[in-house]
């Protein structure tokens, strides 16, 4: 006989924990959680918290990671290549689509990334 879990059964992962899952996520936003860790970022933000109505946020497409703006710089430099949907760091601009948009502002303190 199989049980269905129940919300009390379940165990909640912390954003730290979560950027450590595979499976999950889809492999170029798992490869991007660990290339920012590499550089020294945190995960601020993936499924939770508070986004824009359509954000890729609640679809499991997108991360927000925050740290020392040179390791964001590096971080977006190097994103900017992946040919991600979205790309936001307000200090060198954003990405939507493939085009480059300028600052969208809200993106001075943490990269965004969206794939």
């Amino acid at each position: 006989m199989t049980t269905t879990p129940t919300l009390d059964t379940l165990a909640t992962l912390s954003t730290d924990a979560l950027a450590e899952v595979s499976g999950g996520f889809g492999p170029q936003l798992n490869s991007a959680m660990h290339r920012a860790q590499q550089l020294g970022l945190r995960v601020t933000s993936t499924t939770g918290g508070k986004h824009a109505t359509h954000s890729y946020h609640y679809l499991g497409r997108a991360v927000d990671v925050a740290g020392a703006p040179s390791a964001m710089r590096e971080f977006y430099r190097e994103m900017s290549r992946t040919h991600p949907t979205e790309l936001f760091y307000d200090p060198m601009g954003g990405i939507k689509n493939g085009r480059n948009i300028g600052a969208i502002g809200g993106h001075g303190n943490h990269v965004h990334v969206a794939y």
